[in-house]
């Protein structure tokens, strides 16, 4: 165990070895961002003796960072979630310049985020590319030079875990994909193939070239699910850049590309939707398509804003109530879904051996990846209405949580 005695008074730091290799063997055997934080902040008053540890994860499309655990002391003390962002805080500048920082009078500090904070004493650790953590007490407290040690060590523990964390993650992201892409291919393909080798054999037997149409819609079938498997193979959850867009805006652009043929658009309302643009594309595209697809070339699809609980479908966008955006629903006018099919409408595993192809399920995977949920239900038409809302899913370096 080690001990520093403060000088004048000030709060006797230690820094307990047995509790630390405890901490550490759970940080390694943790499997997600929310437990290797959670162990993190409840072995600092074990680790350290102090009362105050928070960990901030670094969002790097919002370019922030956010709290993702604490120490119950500091939930406390602390009334509400703290964020840091760029030159708002000496956490934010610690993050910025991975150098640890020590402060044991913080009253003295006027980059501090919040000049009337009850901290007295603080050590902010950075975590590389993941975030800070930092530790401190109400009282003044000196750290000495093997203090700033074993903290140092302390989080390169916790860093190591999150980036263990990362790669089993992406391994298990990456096995997946492939197991999906390996159903489709084995099964899925093999479907319209058949179809092909069919109409081909009766064109060689009896010469009627009328078998050739069902032969080409075989073919295009091919294609259709060969784009999917190249879309989910290559890009995943994978989500870029990020900016705001209007939800018309977009949606106006995809229905020029989108294959909808005889199909109406009907836009009620805007609002702002802040995410890949690309990918949002790639999410309205097939929304659009999956609509022509079952309703027919002249489908009417509907686009807006949910405001509120977004409960009620609106007629026009002067029907729409006041209230905070939640998000964006696509409604179409064909059959609909089977009530026995919502709820894995929207899964991999539903399309085997469908016509659907794989459109839905890559929608879902990119509403995912943004953080965001989608749910299907009934529209006011009796068709299908897609709903999605701003997610419970935090956005972190990466989806464990």
């Amino acid at each position: 165990m080690h001990e520093l005695y403060g000088m004048g008074g000030e709060l006797m730091i230690r820094f307990d070895l047995d509790s630390f290799e405890a901490v550490t063997q759970q940080l390694m055997a943790a499997e997600s961002e929310r437990e290797i934080c959670e162990i993190a902040m409840s072995g600092v008053s074990s680790v350290f003796d102090v009362p105050l540890g928070a960990l901030w994860l670094y969002d790097s499309d919002a370019s922030e960072l956010q709290l993702a655990a604490s120490t119950e002391r500091a939930d406390e003390v602390f009334d509400r979630p703290v964020t840091y962002r760029p030159g708002n805080s000496l956490s934010w500048e610690a993050f910025e310049q991975d150098d640890v920082r020590t402060y044991s009078e913080l009253d003295d500090e006027r980059s501090q985020y919040n000049e009337n904070s009850p901290v007295s004493s603080e050590i902010i650790l950075p975590l590389a590319e993941y975030g800070v953590i930092n530790i401190g007490s109400l009282t003044p407290a000196t750290f000495d030079d093997e203090t700033v040690r074993l903290a140092r060590m302390y989080a390169t523990h916790v860093q190591a875990a999150l980036q263990k964390a990362e790669r089993e993650h992406d391994l298990r992201v990456q096995r997946d994909r492939m197991e999906q892409l390996i159903g489709v291919v084995s099964h899925d393909l093999r479907n319209p193939l058949h179809v092909v080798e069919g109409r081909l054999e009766l064109v060689r037997e009896t010469g009627d070239l009328s078998h050739l149409d069902d032969a080409a819609e075989g073919v295009a079938r091919m294609k259709s699910l060969i784009d999917d498997l190249l879309t989910l193979a290559k890009k995943g959850y994978a989500v870029e850049d990020r900016t705001t867009i209007s939800l018309d805006t977009i949606v106006e652009r995809t229905w020029e590309m989108a294959r909808t043929a005889d199909a109406t658009l009907k836009i009620e309302g805007s609002a702002p939707v802040f995410g890949d643009q690309n990918r949002l594309k790639q999410v309205f595209e097939n929304l659009f398509r999956n609509a022509a697809d079952h309703a027919g070339d002249d489908v009417t699809v509907w686009v807006g804003p949910l405001v509120g609980d977004g409960a009620a479908e609106r007629d026009s966008a002067n029907e729409r109530g006041e209230g905070r955006v939640t998000g964006f629903y696509v409604a179409d006018d064909g059959p609909g879904i089977p009530a026995d099919k919502l709820n894995d409408v929207l899964s991999v595993d539903a399309f085997s051996g469908s016509n659907n192809g794989l459109g839905l399920s890559i929608v879902a995977q990119i509403t995912d990846a943004h953080g965001w949920d989608i749910s299907v239900s009934e529209s006011r038409a009796g068709g299908a209405r897609f709903e999605v809302t701003d997610g419970t899913k935090p956005v972190s370096p990466f989806h464990s949580w």
